[in-house]
């Protein structure tokens, strides 16, 4: 729902504080380190899937990596 908010909010164009590429950006990068503490939460529980987990970990990590460098070009720095 608040994404919706976020997204319907401006009534006159360029009035959103930033635009809908840097938008997708900051929501891909925040799933992707939401994945990452959840994958490190499971293989923490030491079952079986352990090693699955950090793998997934680990791949999420290499996918946030390449967000955050997108993300950085995109404003700037």
């Amino acid at each position: 729902m608040q994404d919706q908010v976020a997204r319907s909010a401006p009534a006159t164009a360029g009035s959103s504080p930033v635009d809908d590429i840097t938008y997708d950006l900051l929501q891909a990068l925040t799933s992707k380190l939401e994945a990452i503490e959840a994958f490190e939460m499971y293989a923490g529980d030491g079952e079986d899937a352990a090693e699955l987990f950090t793998r997934l970990a680990g791949d999420e990590r290499a996918h946030a990596a390449e967000l955050l460098d997108a993300l950085r070009q995109r404003l700037g720095d």
